[in-house]
């Protein structure tokens, strides 16, 4: 009775259904990002991620106390240039945590999708045998899992330049806030 009702469950597109189109796209996923070039576009995924999420707490928490590094710019303003340009270095510094890795991250990962698009091929071409003839069965449903490495180096290199882009944006327009505040308080000593 068990298996009848699966069944029925299978054929109407029930829970049974979607959990084995789940198993089946993990395995295909899996066997597409199964050398070595997926090996590391996954883990450089999971790093672009890790920064993605850390520049956009470390921008929440920076919003959140903007009235206290406001206080501590007005008090370093008081101690001269030279504890100005320090505490404007320190401030740089932390905005521009990871950048590189980012710069790295747009380029490596649309390059190791492509070689594990590559792999993926000369496997397929060398399963095909010398002649490049189709499987028994003609069956060429899994030949577009080849794509998938490059696609997911493409989403990789995105998300890495989109969060790039945003953490370089706001650190420029701190950074120049904080240059026109010390130039507008210097100007009255230049005219004078």
């Amino acid at each position: 009775m068990t298996a009848a009702l699966v069944k029925q469950s299978a054929d109407r597109g029930g829970p049974a259904s979607l959990h084995k189109i789940f198993v089946t796209s993990v395995r295909r996923v899996k066997n597409a990002l199964s050398g070595p070039a997926g090996w590391l576009l996954i883990l450089l995924s999971i790093g672009v991620l890790t920064v993605s999420f850390e520049r956009l707490r470390f921008w929440a928490l920076w919003w959140r106390r903007r009235s206290s590094l406001q206080h501590q710019w007005r008090e370093v303003r008081r101690q001269g240039d030279r504890g100005a340009e320090a505490w404007l270095e320190e401030r740089d510094m932390e905005m521009r945590f990871a950048q590189p890795f980012l710069e790295a991250a747009i380029v490596i990962a649309p390059l190791l999708g492509l070689i594990g698009t590559v792999f993926g091929l000369s496997r397929l071409l060398s399963a095909m045998g010398p002649q490049l003839l189709l499987p028994a069965g003609g069956d060429v449903h899994g030949f577009g899992d080849l794509l998938l490495c490059t696609a997911m180096g493409l989403v990789v290199s995105l998300v890495a330049t989109v969060t790039w882009h945003i953490n370089n944006g706001l650190r420029q327009w701190q950074l120049a806030l904080w240059q026109r505040d010390r130039l507008r308080q210097d100007s009255p000593r230049v005219s004078e």
